[in-house]
């Protein structure tokens, strides 16, 4: 029995719908325009065919909602404002497919959700400062009341730390403000990682650091879903391969993997891949979980790894890389970096010189 539908919409196309029964699992159909012109915008999980496809893994079975759909839901920060935006407009239960009807037409990605539920909001000019400010009373639950500006900025977004979303002369950016635990120089750290990154042969987006009057500055970044020509479809690994980005379920050796699968084993997507996980582990970026890597679509070039993001130092509270490397997600050495990159198809020569180049660049962090 079917109680709501939405339907699913990218690039001005119906993809499909999703339905959610009784039980509360969604479950989803192409539409007869995407069967003959798409293609599978999860290929593992949804295959391009007629009919009502249900959730497969287990991972989609016990959360209620695909991998692809549930990457578009707000996590963290995103969530919580959500959830506090709906809390002072008097809703406190809501289910998966209400929630994608909030992120409707604004969510990271390509993919849009109708129809869609619009905030109330209205937003003027922000002072940067002012923001950090609001988002540290929305962290610590107290009365913010700039809160439909922060929801209007940042209520489609992912990741812990609080951020907002703008766009700037036809280029979409994604600014970053400390978390609780974080020290007033998040910011500048993470800036000074994404030189050291790029520095590395990581390919990033641009970024910048954002003048301020209480702190070292504020993190900028321009996104990769989002370009002159519009949304560019995203998925994450986690999206994929439909596991809990919130634990650790990965290993280095997955993502080896997706790439070949996805990208016909692209050596230089490969080797990009290798260069971000010799890097997290050298400069000590322990929260490098599933949702953290993602992958792009085009029509003309298939799928590509998405450039690196959330680059900065980081622990876990349980002390290990959350992907762990050779099967370890501690006391990681030299030989389990080289093994993932040679299990891969790349040459040992070329692991073991493009470690060292790293390692030695990423003590300019210390």
């Amino acid at each position: 029995m079917i109680s709501k539908t939405l339907d699913v919409f990218c690039k001005g196309r119906q993809v499909g719908t999703l339905a959610e029964e009784k039980n509360g699992s969604v479950v989803f159909a192409y539409s007869d325009g995407w069967l003959r012109e798409g293609f599978p915008i999860s290929p593992f999980f949804l295959p391009l065919k007629a009919g009502v496809q249900t959730p497969r893994s287990q991972f989609a079975r016990s959360y209620g909602l695909s991998g692809i759909f549930a990457d578009s839901l707000p996590d963290a920060w995103g969530r919580l404002l959500l959830d506090r935006y709906l809390k002072s407009i008097g809703i406190t239960d809501i289910s998966r497919l209400d929630r994608l009807a909030y992120v409707g037409s604004s969510g990271m990605g390509a993919l849009e959700y109708y129809p869609e539920h619009r905030a109330n909001y209205s937003v003027s000019g922000f002072d940067y400062d002012e923001i950090a400010a609001s988002c540290g009373k929305v962290l610590a639950e107290k009365p913010v009341e700039d809160l439909d500006l922060l929801f209007r900025l940042g209520g489609s977004s992912g990741g812990t730390r609080p951020k907002i979303l703008l766009e700037e002369d036809g280029r979409h950016w994604i600014v970053k403000f400390p978390a609780a635990n974080d020290p007033l120089g998040s910011g500048k750290r993470e800036y000074e990682y994404s030189l050291c990154a790029r520095d590395c042969g990581i390919i990033i987006t641009e970024t910048q650091l954002i003048p301020s009057k209480v702190c070292s500055g504020y993190f900028k970044t321009e996104r990769f879903d989002r370009t002159a020509d519009g949304k560019v479809f995203t998925a994450t690994a986690a999206g994929l391969l439909e596991v809990d980005f919130r634990a650790p379920s990965c290993d280095y050796s997955s993502y080896m993997k997706l790439i070949s699968i996805l990208t016909k084993e692209n050596k230089e997507q490969l080797l990009q891949m290798y260069r971000v996980m010799c890097f997290n582990v050298l400069a000590h970026n322990r929260d490098d979980h599933a949702k953290n890597f993602s992958f792009l679509y085009d029509d003309a070039a298939g799928w590509q790894l998405a450039p690196a993001y959330d680059l900065t130092y980081s622990n876990t509270y349980f002390g290990e890389q959350t992907t762990s490397v050779n099967g370890k997600g501690k006391n990681i050495t030299d030989g389990d970096l080289i093994a993932v990159g040679t299990q891969a198809g790349l040459r040992k020569k070329l692991c073991t010189e493009v470690l060292a180049e790293i390692r030695e660049k990423v003590r300019k962090l210390r």
